[in-house]
């Protein structure tokens, strides 16, 4: 179990540095704006010197709790498990953290609301933490 619980966080954390990544290039872009992660620190904390290398290693401990709590549920993971679970995040963000911060829940319903979290917290981050359970989970058993 200790073994599995490593496993979800290790995957987690990847998962997280993938998508920071994926939002820093948008960013840089210009198809994105503050990664949401750095957003939501700043709006809690305030800004300081390092807030956002604060932000990005809490967003990524954030995805290796997520993760740890996948491998801690699914005893046999897989992308596709690792896909749906990513909708625990999503409602997450949805119905907890924005009446935090004063937004409509599920992002008011909007396009982007809906469509981005789905993306990023199931598709990418979701299909990672599956991809990567998966294939550490099923070496250990062997």
């Amino acid at each position: 179990m200790k073994r599995a619980l490593k496993t979800g966080f290790i995957g987690g954390c990847i998962g997280a540095v993938v998508l920071a990544v994926i939002t820093y290039l948008m960013e840089a872009a210009g198809k994105g704006g503050t990664p949401p992660f750095v957003a939501m620190y700043s709006d809690t904390i305030g800004t300081h010197p390092g807030y956002q290398v604060v932000a990005l290693i809490l967003f990524i401990i954030s995805g290796g709790i997520w993760g740890l709590i996948f491998t801690w549920i699914v005893k046999r993971p897989t992308i596709l498990k690792g896909i749906l679970f990513g909708l625990l995040p999503n409602l997450w963000i949805w119905l907890a953290i924005d009446g935090y911060f004063g937004k409509p829940l599920f992002n008011g319903f909007t396009l982007m609301g809906i469509v981005g979290p789905i993306v990023f917290n199931m598709l990418i981050w979701g299909s990672i933490l599956g991809w990567y359970a998966s294939r550490k989970m099923k070496a250990s058993s062997v």
